[in-house]
């Protein structure tokens, strides 16, 4: 609601005298017409200034003829009579200037009223906003955070996206390594398979010769045992040689085996290690639209 203007004395006055001037009677409600609005207490109270002002001095005392007291006696009766119509006037001018104040009094009551309310509801809105205010400041704070994470996890992705493309690069050695692993592991099986099946024919030569060797001793004489026996003997050791050499072999070449199958085991591991990790980054990799 817009405030109304402030009437200062001086416009009243010029009003007034106007009003006045032109044969009209200068009561509040026209002096606030002619001003075009403003408060009708602040109009009544600066009329009253001006009529205060419109008294006249009351003229020195002195003494009259006896006629002249009687026809200034009618005259003042008359005077008095006709002030008494003006003053009536004035009081029903008085009266409806109250009755004036009483309206926008209570218009200026009813308008208060509906400016308290108004900022009741602005107080309201102010901390419904305050509120609002303080959960978007909240919001922002942790979307902050959000995105600071965020960065750091896109860091440690590019730094491990790094590392696993280093670990890429020795893929093709490790897969030749296997493989050339896996040629060595048939080999020493082979090789295994070899030594073995010569230990198994040391083996029976040897058990051969032994039972030539009692098959000797019980058939023949002692002179020419003695002669088979030191063949059979050179023999025998001969063949025992062989065995223990075909089993060192059948030995180096099982522990050529276990290492050759350890070496694969470990390629494989890192190699499914590598394979998991390439995985894992293709996972959390975003995916191309």
């Amino acid at each position: 609601m817009g405030r109304e203007s402030v009437i200062t004395q001086e416009e009243v006055n010029s009003v007034a005298d106007q009003l006045r001037a032109t044969g009209a009677k200068p009561t509040a409600r026209a002096v606030r017409e002619a001003l075009g609005g403003g408060s009708m207490a602040t109009v009544l109270k600066h009329l009253h200034v001006w009529q205060s002002h419109q008294v006249r001095a009351p003229d020195t005392q002195a003494v009259l003829p006896v006629g002249l007291q009687r026809a200034l006696e009618d005259f003042i009766a008359q005077e008095v009579a006709s002030a008494k119509v003006t003053l009536e006037a004035d009081l029903v001018t008085a009266q409806q200037a109250n009755q004036d104040l009483i309206a926008e009094s209570e218009r200026l009551a009813a308008a208060l009223e509906r400016e308290q309310s108004a900022v009741k509801t602005l107080q309201a809105d102010k901390a419904e906003l305050s509120g609002r205010l303080g959960q978007l400041t909240k919001d922002l704070e942790e979307v902050r955070a959000e995105a600071v994470a965020q960065r750091e996890a896109a860091e440690h992705a590019r730094t491990e996206k790094a590392k696993l493309e280093l670990r890429l690069e020795g893929v093709p050695r490790l897969e030749a390594e296997i493989e050339r692993l896996k040629v060595a592991l048939e080999s020493e099986r082979s090789a295994k398979v070899v030594a073995e099946q010569q230990a198994a024919v040391a083996q029976a030569r040897l058990e051969k010769t032994e039972g030539q060797l009692k098959e000797l001793v019980v058939n023949n004489p002692v002179p020419r045992l003695d002669a088979e026996l030191v063949k059979l003997k050179a023999s025998l050791d001969e063949e025992r040689a062989v065995r223990v050499s075909a089993e060192q072999q059948a030995a180096v070449a099982q522990a050529k085996l276990e290492k050759t199958e350890a070496q694969a085991t470990d390629l494989a591991a890192r190699l499914a290690k590598v394979e998991a990790w390439l995985e894992e980054d293709r996972a959390k990799a975003p995916s191309k639209s």
